[in-house]
């Protein structure tokens, strides 16, 4: 599929707010602030952020599922060869960020699997950590993403069909069933899952907040089908041609800066202690987070590098 210089945009702002809401909370600002309907959608700006990068899974899905035919193994094949190479090789510099961030803050070292091997290795190696109830696990808490994107990647094709046929009916469905499980979930948490009396006063508390222990509303799949499926929607119902019009300046590094948004997601969140570690050593704010996203950036262009050098086509 030929680059789309909007969509690269659109990654790159998703991004940014992502950075922005977790510098805000990092720093105490009001950037980190959450806002919206309580227990159903309240987010950051970096929710905000996740919310387009999912529209964005949706339209490319869209696009590149609405004109082939292949099988389901090998499509989803497909998903697992585009997503797991660059979050597996974010894992080692998880794992180093977990190490460091306590040996520089606290002067301790962690304890390797705190959730015991087993679960520390099956969680950590699948990404699927939510669904354990320990959101992102220890080592790098946003990869609760890689769970919910390969979940909503395994019911597009689904979800393509009934769009085909009825777009807009599709879509309203979507919405009500998204609608509803935010409410359930925000209520009540996951459905099917019994809870002991400590675990519904905990529930309680958090409710207060704005959000539900393991905040199931970002992880639950049906919680996300409607931000998903309206980018299925576009996809399939704008002219293909309007994703590919626009040509901005500097596209080359437009490209460039998408290309790094994963990876930076992925390992951004484990090394946020370099800028509290550069602030107390009377670095200003300012500096220490620009020397934050140049290492950050060298390392997600390396990943970015190596991950380009994979033969998928020969794999699968």
């Amino acid at each position: 599929m030929n680059r789309s210089i909007l969509l690269d945009s659109l990654r790159i702002l998703a991004i940014l707010l992502v950075f922005i809401a977790h510098f805000g909370q990092l720093l105490g600002h009001s950037s980190g602030d959450f806002f919206g309907w309580e227990n159903v959608y309240f987010v950051s700006l970096g929710g905000v952020g996740v919310t387009i990068f999912l529209l964005l899974s949706g339209i490319l899905a869209g696009l590149s599922g609405s004109s082939k035919q292949e099988s389901y193994p090998a499509y989803l094949l497909k998903k697992v060869m585009r997503i797991y190479p660059v979050y597996w090789l974010s894992l080692p510099l998880a794992l180093l960020g977990y190490a460091l961030g306590d040996w520089l803050l606290e002067r301790d070292i962690p304890e390797l699997f705190p959730n015991g091997f087993t679960t520390d290795l099956i969680g950590s190696l699948t990404g699927f950590y939510a669904w354990m109830g320990l959101w992102g696990g220890p080592y790098n808490p946003p990869s609760w993403f890689i769970s919910l994107i390969m979940s909503l990647y395994a019911l597009a094709p689904l979800m393509l069909v009934f769009m085909k046929r009825w777009p807009h009916q599709t879509l309203a469905a979507l919405f009500c069933i998204s609608l509803t499980a935010r409410y359930y979930v925000g209520q009540w948490g996951i459905p099917f899952v019994d809870q002991s009396l400590l675990d519904e006063a905990e529930g309680w508390l958090y409710r207060q907040y704005g959000f539900m222990p393991g905040r199931p509303g970002d992880w639950f799949p049906p919680c996300r089908l409607f931000e998903f499926g309206l980018g299925l929607y576009l996809a399939l119902r704008l002219p293909r041609a309007i994703w590919f019009r626009f040509n901005l300046p500097a596209s080359g590094i437009i490209r460039l800066l998408s290309d790094l948004a994963f990876p930076l997601f992925l390992i951004h969140y484990p090394f946020l202690f370099l800028v509290s570690s550069l602030t107390d050593l009377s670095l200003p704010t300012w500096l220490a987070i620009a020397v934050y996203v140049a290492l950050i950036s060298v390392a997600a262009y390396q990943i970015n590098r190596m991950d380009q050098t994979i033969q998928r086509t020969r794999l699968i």
